[in-house]
């Protein structure tokens, strides 16, 4: 049985997060490169914040395709959908024909430049809001939907009200989320 996320709870996962040497020193380092390189025009920009995002967050992108996939993101001109929380931003950087739909490093993206907007998809978080779902019903979906990034904002947003966490942003859910995910399949893959 999970835990039930409580304010406390996910305060508490939000700190370990925060102080575990793993995901610090990775945090800080993004935030410089954000500061550094806060527009998205330049590929050479881009294309270093592909390189760390891929290294520091495991997205999986394939080394052929990390070139490509800064110069459709340079040519895309989403600063504008990026500074308004437009989920458009994620479909716009994971569609990008040849190359594999990289759904995950496209949440991850738009979120480097506007956490409290655009909540993380990974297979962490996805695990865990599923058995949430499965365990507590807090919001009807089908696993799926976690596949399509307005869908995906609604369901984070109804996990966020269900547990009446509307005080943390969607950042800090996802820390919490990605934590418990973690620790869930850690547990589900460890032997007996």
């Amino acid at each position: 049985m999970l835990p039930k996320p409580t304010i406390n709870l996910v305060q508490q996962e939000c700190n370990a997060f925060d102080q575990d040497p793993f995901t610090k020193l990775g945090e800080q380092a993004l935030a410089q490169l954000r500061e550094q390189f806060p527009r998205n025009i330049e590929a050479s920009h881009i294309l270093l914040k592909v390189l760390a995002l891929n290294q520091l967050y495991s997205t999986r992108i394939n080394y052929i395709d990390v070139d490509p996939l800064a110069r459709h993101i340079a040519g895309l001109g989403i600063d504008t959908l990026l500074d308004q929380g437009s989920p458009r931003a994620v479909d716009l950087i994971f569609v990008c024909p040849p190359l594999p739909k990289y759904f995950s490093f496209a949440t991850k993206f738009c979120s480097l430049h506007n956490p409290s907007a655009f909540p993380i998809y990974d297979h962490y978080v996805d695990e865990c809001l599923w058995l949430y779902k499965k365990q507590d019903g807090f919001a009807v979906f089908h696993r799926q939907d976690l596949y399509i990034y307005e869908r995906f904002v609604e369901i984070v947003t109804a996990f966020r009200n269900h547990y009446e966490l509307s005080r943390f942003t969607f950042r800090e859910i996802d820390k919490f989320l990605w934590r418990t995910g973690n620790s869930i399949l850690r547990e589900s893959t460890d032997p007996l």
